[in-house]
């Protein structure tokens, strides 16, 4: 249900008030054409005292820094509400939710009175440093010379919060904006304090330095161009001046600029033309076309190996074709081939079995034997390859070709044991097992179960004491964090949580999970529990919240709650009021047009949209919709896929014949939903063991029918997951 990174916002609280003013605008229009004097004069009465609010208010959260200056809040309407606050503390925070408003807004002339009630009245407020924080931005962004001419306020601000979230926050806007103004002495003085990488800063140092004759920036900026990392623009400027001292070549421009489109990052692979001598001034034409189309490029222009920008063009649009079908792009390939040189076709065959691979297209293998040297994520997918063709020498010719940090990931450690014991290396084998088998991961699990380790894990284990939390409770960067939480400014909160856990043993970590268990943010309280290297709790890491309502809705579609409850733990954390960036809701992540369906299909009355950040309903129509593609789909791990992905997906990526269930699984083309079902199902064998309910994770991955197989009924294997089988619901439109 996700289909997109999680991003946790809060909606803002005019944004239905706006979408009134617009719709009244569009029918004040209306009103015009027709020349309905009488239906005019009512309208204005109608909404004058809206308008007049909205002004009042300042300018709407989207507004940008280039907007005209805001309308200032009436200093009467800040200071009732300034008059309304506790003497002593802000407990219910009123007033810095006027202040975090206020800036979103821009509106200045609102936030003064706010930050002088916490610089005098509330200062020793935990959250009292926000407000200075929101002031000094909102200066910033309207008028960047205050960068310089406040600089004492900004120098105070750093120096009364040395190890602070927003120390760092600060700092770096402020860098950047002296960047900008060229103030090199404030610049020069601030750099070394930065704790984080900026590339934009970076750049403006490396401006100045190279003004300055430094030589050692010269190198420093050409190993990242040689990056070939999307940067932002600032930093065309620094690249722009090492070539004017000729410290890049020729081949090392257009290496950037083919490795950019292999990305997709065109706008920088552009940028980065520009400096390449007797650039073709058709060059950016070219890409927008092959962007287009193509094939039709290929078709139409064949390549010149003796030019390097006809040879990069051509293998853009290999690349870009194989994206959609790695078949016509070999084909279109092998017309073009006699005119590429051997290296840059080599690059052209890697990245077309790379498509293949992620397409499951059994030509991929005989494809990357044409390639030239392979990158890691090539690598990566050559070893998928393998998998599904059961090849298990490719795998490890696979693995062998990655860097040493790519083939200490567990997958390839796991996979690659797999390939010693079915080539007769026993003890091989033996060893990675041993060493994942101590890892509480997907693939630590099966090697534990191959090594006949397989354990529950002790659920309770070090349990913090009243002293251990009190401590915890007292640590300044926490109680920032908690008082965030507690007034639903979750990017604040988690930012501060996160800067507070940084140095943390696993004593104190197992403290602040449980301080954010009793606050009620689960998601942390995972996170934090999951941070333990020797000291563990399980019970922290797998909580089972929402048990009753969770059981119930589980019985009735005849899920196992194991499975559910792994579902759940990687969609939201158990956040009930978790909503992501794309509008999906709620414990289980619903889609508007899901919980829809599945509403009128379960014949739930009087259903609308704001139902599901409900606990009961969300899962009420959650559960049927798993119910309902594990019917479709006859197979638990399928049906994981599908509930990321979507159905149509999780079946395109079944092979024409049976698979292994952790081979389906680790072959998904998409990153988070490879992720995201392998986490879910390990989910799931942490639960049941929890539950008392002993599984195997192999038996529960299963094997995977081939698409022949897949409309046959409900595998068997269904059962493991799904122990009472039920109707099959009305297919989704």
């Amino acid at each position: 249900m996700r289909g997109q990174k999680r991003d946790y916002r809060i909606s803002h609280p005019k944004r239905g008030y706006l979408h009134y003013l617009l719709t009244m605008r569009m029918f004040h229009r209306h009103l015009l054409v027709r020349r309905n004097a009488n239906a005019l004069s009512a309208l204005r009465l109608f909404y004058a005292a809206p308008i007049a609010l909205s002004l009042m208010l300042g300018k709407f959260c989207f507004a940008g820094p280039e907007s005209a200056p805001p309308a200032a809040v009436p200093a009467a309407s800040i200071a009732n509400a300034i008059n309304a606050l506790p003497p002593a503390a802000d407990d219910n925070g009123r007033g810095i939710l006027l202040a975090r408003e206020a800036f979103e807004r821009r509106n200045l002339k609102a936030l003064a009175p706010l930050r002088e009630e916490f610089r005098v009245r509330q200062a020793a407020h935990p959250l009292a440093g926000y407000v200075e924080y929101w002031w000094l931005m909102a200066n910033l962004v309207q008028a960047p010379a205050f960068a310089t001419s406040n600089a004492t306020e900004f120098q105070q601000f750093l120096d009364a919060r040395p190890d602070q979230v927003l120390t760092d926050s600060l700092r770096r806007e402020w860098l950047r904006a002296l960047g900008k103004l060229e103030s090199w002495e404030l610049f020069l003085a601030q750099v070394p304090q930065l704790s984080s990488d900026d590339s934009e800063i970076a750049c403006q140092h490396w401006k100045l330095r190279l003004a300055r004759g430094d030589r050692e920036a010269v190198a420093e900026v050409r190993a990242m161009w040689n990056a070939a990392r999307s940067v932002p623009e600032a930093c065309d400027e620094v690249f722009a001046e090492i070539n004017r001292q000729k410290a890049l070549t020729t081949d090392a421009k257009w290496l950037r600029v083919r490795r950019l489109l292999d990305a997709n990052l065109l706008a920088d692979a552009r940028r980065s033309a520009t400096l390449i001598d007797k650039l073709p001034p058709t060059f950016e034409r070219s890409t927008a076309a092959i962007g287009i189309d193509p094939r039709r490029y290929l078709e139409r222009e064949k390549p010149n190996a003796r030019s390097p920008a006809s040879v990069t063009l051509a293998l853009f649009a290999v690349t870009r074709a194989a994206r959609s079908d790695a078949v016509k792009a070999a084909v279109l390939l092998q017309n073009v081939a006699a005119s590429l040189p051997a290296a840059e076709l080599g690059e052209a065959w890697a990245q077309i079995a790379m498509y293949g691979a992620m397409q499951h297209d059994s030509f991929a293998l005989a494809w990357f034997e044409r390639a030239g040297p392979l990158n890691d994520v090539q690598a990566a997918w050559k070893a998928r390859a393998a998998l599904r063709a059961g090849d298990w020498p490719a795998l490890q010719a696979a693995v062998g070709a990655m860097s040493a940090t790519e083939r200490r990931d567990p997958a390839w450690r796991y996979w690659t044991a797999r390939a010693d014991a079915a080539l007769g290396n026993a003890p091989a084998a033996q060893k990675l097992r041993e060493s994942l088998a101590r890892e509480n991961n997907f693939y630590g699990l099966l090697a534990a179960e191959e090594l006949g380790q397989l354990e529950p894990p002790a659920w309770r284990g070090w349990r913090p004491a009243a002293q251990d939390l009190d401590a915890m409770r007292k640590r300044p960067a926490m109680v920032r964090a908690l008082a965030l939480y507690r007034l639903d400014l979750k990017n604040e909160g988690l930012r501060e949580w996160q800067h507070a856990i940084r140095h943390l043993d696993d004593q104190q970590l197992l403290a602040a999970a449980e301080l954010a268990r009793t606050a009620n943010v689960p998601d942390r309280a995972i996170n934090t529990a999951e941070r333990t290297l020797v000291l563990h709790d399980f019970s922290q890491r797998f909580p089972m919240p929402y048990r009753t309502d969770l059981q119930t809705q589980a019985r009735a579609q005849g899920l196992d709650e194991s499975w559910v409850y792994g579902l759940i733990r990687q969609e939201s954390r158990f956040m009930a009021d978790a909503k992501s960036r794309v509008g999906a809701t709620g414990l289980m992540q619903l889609m508007p047009a899901t919980a829809k369906w599945a509403a009128k299909q379960v014949g739930m009355q009087s259903f609308s949209l704001q139902r599901t950040g409900d606990v009961p309903v969300n899962l009420a129509l959650g559960s049927f919709y798993l119910r309902h593609v594990l019917d479709g789909l006859g197979h638990p791990v399928l049906a994981t896929a599908a509930y990321n992905a979507g159905p149509g997906r999780a079946k395109r990526w079944q092979a024409a014949q049976p698979l292994e269930g952790a081979i389906y699984a680790e072959s998904i083309p998409f990153n988070e939903t490879r992720d995201y079902v392998k986490k879910v199902m390990a989910n799931a064998w942490f639960y049941a063991h929890q539950a008392g309910s002993a599984r195997s994770l192999k038996k529960m991955m299963g094997t995977v029918p081939g698409r022949q197989d897949s409309q046959g009924g409900i595998s068997s294997l269904v059962s493991v997951l799904a122990p009472a089988a039920v109707t099959a619901a009305t297919p989704a439109p």
